[in-house]
């Protein structure tokens, strides 16, 4: 059944009612052309009918897709509301260069909460992240931070006509779209448009130098056979662009320090300051924050063909940083001190990446006053991959947007969805009670059950079975990080090189 028309600033929109949700969905928020900052799209005036997914960014296998119109969100908010509610602000991972909100059916979480769930799409990959504003292109930088600034901007103006608050929103993500959420927290143009955030499975290195994004600018210009006229990049065939892209991806992993392409990148305009300086600034303490992981992050990109570059520059990495001596340290301490199931390598890999990192911004907010909770998923999902991989990269993303008791198809991952079993229903309930107590109240749990980050103790929350508490700095990995890690100059390498 359709619902009825709700007022917006860019013109009337009419979702359908699923159950007890209304859902409005490809809601426009903004039109950009390629290599330009979004713009707002010409205004309607007749009610718009948003009952389907809007089309979401090209990407691999997706080039078909129109440029101009992918910027869009999708709202999900419960019937019968006698007040504004808090409001989930989503954005997709996908390394940034694959997704769409489309993955995320909000419903479930809206009718439970009861919350709004919005879930956005934004440019991806060379469309998203290609910073070309040194080669004639002014305005192409950080264009999918851009994007986000614009949909939360549409959000703040926008959601209470669908019975969101506007001083009530979330801002969260996963993977990519975790590191999305930790640049944006941090920016000018953000505050005072989220009350929190949630990041889970941020990479270590949630920001990109603007001399390492310059030099994949080049080589895909050059790639292009377009260093003498970089304009014209504007009009190269998707195809052509994304594959000079992937040619590149794979010479930059073999040839630099970092196996990364794209993601945010300290530009000096759009993004000012480094994340994480920000945060140990103390300039968020007001923002509680939660930040979260997977037990086995990296078994994912292992058993990926071939494996994913990160495996091979992680590792380099933490032997400059610590040398290759340190280096097989750790890795005899990790095969001493392994499970059973365990792979050593794997994780090792995963704490200098995913673990050690977020832990690091947890130390960061709390030191500077901030309310922070940390979590790792251990929780192996009855759902491929995890099935077989364990509860590697996106196993927490699964069991948060379930359908308990059913897992959801996810139609641009081409994941398909299927029946949970009790121990997923159990741990997906408690997950997803605790991200809707945060999303409500800016702490996902009473005290006594899951104490916030502090320095002199550092409560790690494990969603398994059961949930509870573990001290994150204990045990005989930690020591060793610790030995080898000595100094304040050290960590720092550390952060930097991971």
């Amino acid at each position: 059944m359709l619902t009825n028309a709700v007022p917006t600033a860019l013109g009337p929109v009419i979702g359908a009612e699923q159950g007890h949700v209304r859902a409005f969905k490809g809601v426009p928020f903004a039109i950009a052309r390629r290599f330009a900052k979004a713009t707002p799209p010409i205004v309607w005036t007749e009610p718009r009918r948003c009952t389907d997914y809007g089309p979401y960014a090209p990407q691999p296998g997706h080039l078909d897709l129109p440029e101009q119109s992918c910027l869009s969100l999708n709202i999900w908010t419960p019937v019968g509301a006698d007040r504004l509610l808090p409001v989930l602000f989503f954005i997709h991972g996908g390394a940034f260069v694959t997704g769409g909100g489309a993955d995320y059916d909000g419903s479930f979480l809206a009718a439970h909460g009861p919350a709004v769930i919005v879930t956005i799409n934004y440019r991806l990959g060379p469309l998203g992240f290609l910073q070309l504003h040194r080669h004639g292109l002014p305005e192409a930088n950080n264009l999918a931070i851009s994007d986000s600034l614009a949909a939360l901007d549409w959000v703040h103006a926008n959601i209470a006509n669908f019975g969101g608050d506007p001083d009530n929103v979330t801002l969260s993500g996963q993977s990519a779209g975790a590191s999305m959420v930790i640049a944006l927290a941090t920016l000018p143009q953000a505050k005072g448009k989220f009350a929190r955030a949630l990041a889970l499975s941020a990479p270590g290195r949630n920001i990109m130098s603007a001399d390492h994004a310059d030099i994949v600018a080049r080589r895909v210009l050059a790639a292009l056979e377009l260093e003498q006229d970089p304009r014209a990049i504007e009009s190269v065939p998707l195809p052509k662009l994304f594959a000079a892209v992937e040619r590149v991806g794979r010479s930059i992993a073999e040839e630099t320090d970092s196996g990364t392409v794209f993601g945010p990148v300290l530009d000096g305009l759009v993004i000012p300051r480094e994340p994480r300086e920000v945060f140990a600034r103390g300039a968020l303490r007001d923002i509680p924050l939660w930040l979260g992981s997977c037990r086995d992050e990296m078994v994912m990109f292992l058993k990926s063909t071939p494996p994913a570059a990160m495996i091979r520059t992680t590792e380099r990495n933490v032997r400059v940083a610590l040398s290759d001596a340190g280096w097989e340290r750790l890795l005899a301490c990790y095969r001493g001190s392994a499970r059973p199931d365990e792979d050593p390598y794997e994780a090792l890999l995963s704490d200098a990446f995913w673990h050690r990192p977020m832990a690091d911004l947890a130390r960061s907010h709390a030191a500077a006053g901030g309310m922070v909770w940390l979590s790792r998923f251990d929780h192996r999902p009855a759902l491929e991959p995890f099935l077989s991989q364990g509860p590697t990269h996106g196993a927490d993303n699964a069991c948060l947007w379930a359908h308990l008791p059913e897992f959801i198809d996810r139609p641009i991952l081409k994941r398909k969805g299927g029946s949970m079993t009790p121990a997923d229903i159990d741990v997906a309930a408690r997950f997803q009670t605790s991200l809707l107590r945060f999303v409500t109240s800016g702490q996902p749990d009473v005290a006594e059950a899951w104490p916030r980050f502090e320095l002199s103790k550092e409560p790690l929350a494990i969603f398994g079975q059961p949930f509870h508490i573990i001290p994150l700095n204990e045990g005989v990995r930690s020591r060793l990080w610790a030995e080898l890690s000595n100094g304040d100059n050290d960590k720092k390498n550390i952060r930097e090189a991971v």
